[in-house]
């Protein structure tokens, strides 16, 4: 388990440059504006990017074909995909705190943890993200699946961008017992997210894992 977890790693070495550098650059940008949120996003989408690197370089290697002849269980593949999954976003999170902190010093905000609540609303689509996406990629392969992941990722921007619009305009009303939803959802909104998280990962790994057991390559 932990050399699939280190091969994926080593995979990562050419792409953790280049995110090192757009990541110093963002970070540059969003110390400018005096703006963490900025970063927070945009450091959570370019993350949301790697473990599909992952799968891109198990593809073109034909990783898959390979390991299968090794005495290393189908299950334990797809979980370290998670585990790495996991790791990465984890990371991720440590560097935003970070930067946070250090741009609230500097900024002399009243505390270093200010506006840390875009860190953990991106991570939290990141991982609601993977969890859809992962089986699907799975199935089909990160080529076949690309227009699937990149109409997960769009579509519910897209409604949260036309929704704001119609509301803010008015010419859309949202029924009073799904206000009365959304206000319940936001005042357990920090028990609702985890859970959701966690349950969703938790499923999304079994559908990936039974995927994985019944594919032939």
């Amino acid at each position: 388990m932990l050399g699939l977890i280190i091969k994926d790693i080593l995979n990562l070495k050419k792409s953790f440059r280049i995110y090192g550098l757009v990541t110093i650059i963002y970070g540059a940008i969003s110390f400018i504006s005096k703006e963490s949120s900025f970063f927070n996003t945009i450091f959570s989408v370019l993350f949301a990017t790697l473990i599909f690197s992952i799968y891109s370089y198990d593809e073109m290697a034909k990783w898959d074909t390979y390991a299968l002849t090794l005495p290393i269980s189908r299950k334990n593949i797809v979980k370290s995909k998670y585990l790495v999954m996991l790791l990465i976003d984890l990371i991720g999170v440590l560097i935003c705190v970070i930067y946070n902190i250090i741009l609230n010093i500097v900024l002399k905000t009243n505390t270093p943890f200010a506006g840390m609540s875009s860190i953990w609303i991106g991570i939290a689509i990141v991982l609601l993200f993977y969890s859809i996406t992962i089986p699907f990629i799975t199935k089909l392969g990160v080529e076949k699946s690309r227009l699937i992941v990149i109409i997960v990722y769009l579509v519910p921007f897209i409604i949260y961008y036309v929704l704001g619009i119609a509301l803010k305009d008015g010419t859309a009303n949202l029924p009073h017992s799904l206000l009365n939803l959304w206000e319940l959802f936001l005042k357990n909104i920090y028990l609702i997210v985890p859970i959701t998280i966690l349950l969703a990962i938790y499923i999304s790994y079994q559908i990936s894992v039974a995927i994985y057991i019944k594919k032939e390559f």
